[in-house]
C-alpha cells in the first residue's frame, strides 16, 4: 500500500517540479523579450498563469499526505483526546468529500469551458480548468491513504511500512 501511495506522490510531485521549472523558464523568456527585444510574446502571461494554477492546486493536494497544510493546533491542547479523535475523523471525511466535489464538478466545469479558447495560447480554456478535477483526484488519493491509516490506527493494525524505528507512525 505504501509503495503505491509513494509512487502516486512521486508522480504528482514530479509534475509540480516540471511545471515550476517551466514557469521559471517562460517568465525568464518573457522578461528578456520585454526588456531586451522590446516585444512581449502574447502567450507568455497565460502560459505562466496555466503553470501557476496547476502547480498551486496539485501541490496543495500533495500537502494533504504530508500534513504540511495550515491548521489550528491550539484545539489539540484544549479539547479531550476523544473529541480530538472525532474531529480528526470528521476532517478526513470532509476532505474526502471535498475531493469528490472537485472531481465531479471540476469535470462538469471543464466540459462547459471546452467551447472557449485562451486567446494568447490558442488552446481550449478547458485545459486550464482541468486542473481542478486532476487536483481532486490527487487529493482523493492522498486523503484515502490518510483515512485508511486513521482507521487502521484505531484497530492497532498499522502496516509495518508505516512505522518508524520507535514504533510510531510516520506521517
Amino acid at each position: 500500500m505504501k509503495r503505491f501511495y509513494d509512487a502516486v506522490y512521486w508522480l504528482f510531485m514530479s509534475f509540480c517540479k516540471f511545471v515550476f521549472i517551466a514557469s521559471i523558464c517562460i517568465t525568464t523568456y518573457v522578461v528578456f523579450c520585454r526588456y531586451a527585444l522590446h516585444s512581449t510574446p502574447r502567450w507568455g502571461e497565460q502560459a505562466i498563469l496555466l503553470c501557476m494554477v496547476y502547480m498551486a492546486l496539485i501541490s496543495a493536494s500533495l500537502a494533504v499526505r504530508t500534513d504540511t497544510h495550515i491548521r489550528v493546533m491550539l484545539i489539540d491542547y484544549l479539547l479531550p483526546k476523544m473529541m480530538i479523535d472525532f474531529l480528526k475523523g470528521m476532517s478526513h471525511v470532509m476532505i474526502f468529500a471535498f475531493s469528490v466535489f472537485m472531481i465531479v464538478y471540476g469535470f462538469q466545469f471543464t466540459a462547459l469551458m471546452s467551447k472557449s479558447v485562451m486567446s494568447g495560447l490558442g488552446c481550449k480554456q478547458s485545459f486550464l480548468y482541468a486542473s481542478v478535477p486532476i487536483a481532486g483526484i490527487c487529493m482523493l488519493l492522498m486523503q484515502s491513504e490518510k483515512m485508511i491509516l486513521f482507521f487502521l490506527r484505531r484497530m492497532d493494525k498499522v502496516p509495518a511500512a508505516y512505522l518508524n524505528e520507535g514504533g510510531k507512525i510516520d506521517g
